[in-house]
């Protein structure tokens, strides 16, 4: 999902778009039910206005969704790392070589950071 679709859907849901920013990815930070988050990633830190029960539900459900976004990610990366290392395993010209290692090596780093 795109982050105008991301931020369209909170505001859908009645969050208020903050003008403050993740410290960790940068999306703009909403506000909903006293809870201030970030919706793209699990990094930044969510802070809970108030004491209510209903706080803390939105928070858990926030968490569980950023785990299953990440969840996602990591099982998409992890699919393409095995089929470019299928596509080493055969590959015989140079080029190509450095193509697939060079490919691999930005997906684990991009692995790292999720």
């Amino acid at each position: 999902m795109d982050e105008i679709s991301m931020a369209s859907k909170e505001l859908a849901k009645g969050a208020k778009m903050l003008g403050k920013h993740c410290s960790s990815c940068g999306f703009p930070i909403f506000e909903k039910d006293g809870l201030e988050y970030c919706p793209n990633c699990s990094a930044c830190e969510i802070e809970i206005k108030g004491d209510s029960k209903e706080s803390e539900k939105q928070l858990k459900k926030i968490n569980e969704n950023n785990i299953s976004k990440n969840d996602d990610k990591l099982r998409i990366i992890n699919r393409k790392i095995e089929y470019l290392f299928s596509k080493l395993d055969s590959e015989e010209e140079i080029g190509r070589i450095h193509e697939i290692t060079s490919s691999i090596k930005t997906l684990l780093k991009i692995k790292k950071y999720l």
